[in-house]
């Protein structure tokens, strides 16, 4: 189920650039994202909904886990997501163009009702998996409007952004191996 679901998390942040990972996968891999020019608007609506489905979950998963882990990384995500949105909202700002409304949709809201349901390991397993999802949709759509979007300055700004979000991409995948998720 969590692998059906086009998460968008934002991990656009100011966090140190040290930890990136690997090449990010292909955007025509990836359900929803691909290399056709994507408009500004489908690039901020996408990525405002990731952003909050970021935040919402995290502070979802730093009530909810046990673990120090998952409560470290929620921690650092709620942080970063707060500052990715501020640096969005200089960026739509800057390009002149319509803010996105600041909700989930369908989709996020499922998984996030879904893990206000789960409890425990299986909570952190659900929280991890989503993670890890999101982070790899979200280095694809960035990367795919980094590369073809229709705006100058949200082009920057998506470029810029990458190492960071091949940063937490990195991070997840080494917290579920720490956890022994497979």
């Amino acid at each position: 189920m969590v692998r059906s679901v086009l998460f968008v998390a934002v991990a656009l942040t100011v966090a140190a650039p040290g930890a990136f990972a690997a090449d990010p996968p292909s955007t025509a891999a990836v359900p929803g994202v691909t290399a056709h020019a994507m408009s500004s608007d489908e690039f901020l609506s996408k990525l405002a909904v990731g952003n909050k489905f970021e935040i919402d979950s995290s502070k979802l998963a730093l009530s909810t886990s046990h673990s120090e882990q998952v409560k470290a990384f929620a921690t650092q995500m709620v942080s970063d997501h707060g500052q990715a949105a501020v640096k969005m909202k200089q960026a739509v700002t800057e390009a002149k163009v319509k803010a996105p409304a600041d909700s989930l949709d369908a989709k996020h809201q499922a998984v996030l009702d879904d893990l206000k349901a789960k409890k425990a390991s299986a909570f952190d397993k659900t929280y991890v998996d989503a993670q890890l999802q999101g982070h790899i949709d979200t280095v694809a759509l960035v990367e795919a409007y980094a590369q073809t979007g229709d705006n100058a300055r949200l082009k920057a700004f998506a470029s810029d952004l990458l190492p960071t979000l091949r940063g937490h991409l990195d991070h997840v995948k080494k917290l579920k191996s720490a956890m022994g998720m497979t």
